[in-house]
């Protein structure tokens, strides 16, 4: 099972690395992108001259993300607020409490590009959603194009 688990999530991750890379290119002339910090599979891609805005208290406005992984509350020797949640998606279960004060919790998993709009939250454009109402996950695919133009109107 373990290696079925792990197959399922690299074509997860393949997907949606896909639809980001079709993000990079559409947006190129406007947007560059980073990889994480942690040397993890996430990346940035974020308007030009915003990625200094990439920190433990915010992203960019109008950044996306591809990840993994997502809701999370940092050590607080890494980040000062305990309540600030990182890389918080709506799409995704909130934070798990910390095990140890003052130390991070584990993130919630779940493999997504994210848009970062103006309330401060990450939503999913592409890849696993969770809806907190239902409790079940679903599985989202748009295209690239249209959520460009709907998004950065």
């Amino acid at each position: 099972m373990t290696n079925n688990y792990a197959e399922i999530n690299k074509r997860k991750m393949d997907k949606c690395k896909k639809c980001f890379e079709e993000l990079e290119y559409l947006l190129t002339a406007s947007y560059e992108s980073v990889g994480s910090c942690n040397k993890d599979s996430s990346m940035y891609l974020c308007p030009k001259g915003t990625l200094h805005q990439i920190s433990y208290y915010s992203k960019p406005m109008n950044s996306f993300r591809i990840s993994n992984h997502w809701n999370w509350y940092s050590n607080l020797k890494k980040c000062k607020d305990a309540e600030y949640i990182q890389c918080f998606s709506v799409d995704i279960p909130m934070p798990k409490d910390r095990i140890n004060p003052g130390k991070a919790s584990r993130p919630r998993f779940g493999t997504q590009v994210a848009f970062f709009g103006d309330d401060n939250k990450y939503h999913c454009i592409y890849g696993d959603k969770y809806d907190s109402q239902t409790e079940e996950w679903s599985w989202v695919e748009s295209n690239p194009e249209e959520v460009m133009s709907e998004l950065l109107r």
